[in-house]
């Protein structure tokens, strides 16, 4: 039997990565389900995912894995779980983000805040994505000719560009996250790996 092909989630236990890895289930895929802190709700979409795939008649294998993707250790741990677990990744969504704990006025943002909206919203998508994209060269080099291509996408936002000033860092952290699909989408294209953004 054909392997299912397999999707990694960042922030897949609640909100619209939970809403992708249902999705994602029903087609067939089997699933890493990323979450940072809620173990419980994440072994919830997983069973749940493994119930909706059965139901569309198609068997697949849905894993948890905790990783906070601002951490360069975890994050190399996380794409070593997808490896040991499935030995391929033909997805990766990078939709785990965080909005800043506090609204506050434009002039009384904190670098704090900026950092912590920042290092989770671009700089842990950038260098997750540069990790499992040299993953994928390796695959592709390897895969016969022909089969299904590994594929990213990146979940941002309207406030890409629209500018919300009681939330400054996030609309910045969101302009920057729509920069990174043309970045790895023209990096990649020659190897027919597609990037996509979802706003």
């Amino acid at each position: 039997a054909a392997m299912n092909r397999v999707a990694l989630i960042t922030g897949g236990s609640r909100g619209i990565g939970r809403g992708i890895a249902r999705e994602l289930a029903r087609e067939g895929f089997d699933l890493v389900i990323n979450f940072a802190t809620n173990a419980e709700a994440a072994r919830h979409v997983a069973a749940e995912c493994t119930a909706l795939a059965a139901a569309a008649g198609r068997a697949i294998r849905a894993e948890t894995c905790q990783a906070d993707i601002a951490d360069g250790t975890a994050r190399g741990a996380l794409l070593e779980f997808t490896r040991r677990t499935f030995a391929r990744l033909d997805l990766l969504v990078n939709n785990a983000g965080v909005a800043p704990a506090v609204r506050t006025d434009l002039l009384e943002t904190s670098e704090a805040s900026f950092d912590r909206v920042v290092g989770i919203n671009v700089r842990a998508p950038f260098f997750l994505t540069q990790a499992a994209a040299s993953w994928m060269l390796d695959q592709v080099r390897t895969a016969p000719a022909g089969g299904p291509r590994p594929q990213i996408v990146f979940v941002s936002s309207i406030s890409a560009y629209t500018a919300s000033i009681n939330r400054g860092e996030y609309c910045v952290a969101k302009a920057a996250l729509a920069m990174l699909t043309p970045l790895f989408a023209t990096r990649l294209a020659d190897h027919g790996i597609h990037v996509y953004e979802i706003r």
